[in-house]
């Protein structure tokens, strides 16, 4: 009995241990205003992953902490240079450099006339980046 009763609280400490280990991996995130639509819209669940900036890709989409003091204190945008990379024209207008230095990255919103990004802000940190996008969620029901 007593070696029954060890066993389930081990098995459920294991349990506890791994759904904390999700849930500092794994988020889902909800996206508020339009400007990665048409790929993600107001209301759409995301769910995303912690990375570090290394393990990104071009056209990927991100969940940065926003560098804007009011709103959101995230931002979903798609990776559009990383360290090494041209500096795209449209953001040569805030920043100087030819080429994205190391530990920064570049970020635009799919619908550029809603969007806040790298146009305005320049170049994103390493420091700010919080996860990568693994898929758009199903639409809840009665929600």
């Amino acid at each position: 009995m007593r070696r029954a009763f060890l066993a389930a609280a081990c098995g459920l400490a294991g349990l506890a241990l791994l759904a904390v280990r999700l849930r500092a991996t794994y988020l889902v995130i909800r996206v508020r205003g339009n400007s990665m639509a048409p790929a993600l819209t107001h209301g759409d669940r995301i769910l995303s992953r912690r990375t570090r900036l290394a393990a990104l890709r071009n056209g990927q989409i991100v969940v940065v902490l926003s560098p804007r003091p009011t709103g959101s204190k995230f931002l979903v945008k798609r990776v559009a240079a990383l360290p090494g990379d041209p500096v795209p024209e449209w953001v040569r207008k805030v920043v100087a450099d030819d080429v994205v230095p190391a530990g920064r990255f570049v970020l635009i919103g799919d619908n550029t006339e809603a969007s806040f990004d790298s146009r305005e802000h320049g170049f994103f940190h390493a420091d700010d980046l919080h996860a990568v996008t693994l898929r758009k969620l199903e639409p809840q029901h009665g929600r």
